[in-house]
């Protein structure tokens, strides 16, 4: 018994295995863009702790990362999420040779974290 060749068949496999690449980018493509949306939400804590860091560097950047003139210490935080940012008020303490105080500072955090704009 003889197979034969069914021209239908060869032209439809080869423009499959010719689109074969392309379709494993895609497939690529859709568990990377799946995998980044579905992460995990930050807690709380999280936030926090991340809005306390780019206030800390925010005013170590504003002293040239210099911290012998003078020290933070951000001692907390309330804020209020925003979609694009976050609108914050800390207690930080600012320690100076020969003066130590606290004071409150408003910022405006980006959602990212990446943008610090004082308020007051």
């Amino acid at each position: 018994m003889k197979m034969e060749r069914n021209p239908k068949a060869l032209y439809l496999l080869s423009r499959f295995s010719a689109n074969l690449p392309a379709m494993k980018n895609i497939i690529i493509l859709f568990f990377a863009t799946a995998a980044v949306s579905c992460s995990p939400k930050p807690t709380p804590a999280d936030t926090e702790k991340r809005l306390k860091r780019a206030m800390s560097e925010f005013l170590y950047r504003a002293v040239g990362n210099d911290s012998s003139k003078v020290k933070f210490r951000v001692k907390d935080v309330a804020y209020f999420a925003d979609k694009e940012f976050y609108e914050c008020e800390f207690h930080v303490q600012m320690i100076q040779p020969g003066l130590d105080t606290t004071s409150l500072m408003q910022a405006r955090i980006a959602s990212d974290f990446s943008k610090v704009v004082r308020m007051r």
